[in-house]
């Protein structure tokens, strides 16, 4: 395993999306954007465009834990983004075996719970099996129907979790009316505010995806997680203004 990287490097455990807007493909675009080289382990071949999603094709944990024991034998990765997962017994085994290996990696959690399409990729139920496990993930960015059908408030309100100490949370304001959209994230019993003026039109595919991805690659450049999603937002303004139709570009 090499001890000393000259790059920084992030991993992104997430599905393949063969549009490019979201999934792996988008994540290693975003890391790329800002100088960071991006590995993938892909947890499912789904079939979709920007527009339509027709099955997730998701991949089995032997496959999965294969392709993490290729890519650790190289290096060990100390930023991590998740995205598409089969199941809340999937992520916990990615989570464990991400500590396992690096111990001190920022981990964070894009939670994708569904697709326009219809498909549900997690139960509430799935979810109550992984709360125990949720300080084990450094960073969760959730829009708000995410955060409500995950149960982290209800969780928080069960003092089974502390959002914000125990891990931080990035709610996106995307979906939000008004004039702007507003990030909210907690973090170290702080509530921490990111505004940009919200654009008309429709908005693009892949948004949390490279959002999150945005996020990692800063803090592999040293920044600190609120710089981090300050850039990332501003990265994001971006990201919406460029492109064609709903393919996001900066």
């Amino acid at each position: 395993m090499e001890t000393e990287n000259k790059m920084p490097f992030a991993l992104t455990v997430a599905g393949f999306d063969g549009s490019g807007g979201a999934g792996i493909l988008a994540d290693i675009k975003a890391f790329d954007s800002f100088g960071v080289y991006g590995q993938a382990v892909c947890t499912a071949n789904t079939i979709q465009n920007e527009s339509d999603f027709i099955a997730p094709g998701f991949l089995p944990w032997i496959s999965i834990l294969a392709q993490l024991n290729a890519l650790y034998r190289k290096r060990s990765f100390d930023f991590v983004k998740i995205g598409l997962i089969p199941s809340a017994e999937i992520l916990k085994n990615v989570v464990l075996y991400i500590r396992e290996y690096s111990p001190n990696a920022f981990i964070i959690w894009d939670p994708i719970i569904s697709a326009t399409a219809g498909y549900k990729f997690f139960t509430p139920q799935d979810m109550d099996s992984f709360i125990p496990w949720l300080n084990q993930i450094n960073l969760i960015t959730p829009n708000q129907k995410e955060f409500t059908y995950l149960g982290l408030g209800l969780a928080a309100s069960r003092n089974e979790v502390k959002i914000g100490s125990d891990f931080a949370v990035l709610l996106k304001g995307g979906h939000q009316k008004g004039d702007f959209s507003t990030d909210t994230l907690w973090y170290e019993d702080q509530q921490i505010k990111f505004s940009s003026k919200r654009l008309s039109g429709k908005g693009k595919h892949g948004t949390g995806c490279t959002l999150s991805a945005a996020i990692l690659a800063n803090l592999a450049l040293g920044y600190s997680l609120v710089e981090s999603c300050q850039i990332a937002k501003n990265y994001m303004d971006l990201f919406l203004r460029g492109g064609e139709g709903l393919l996001g570009r900066v």
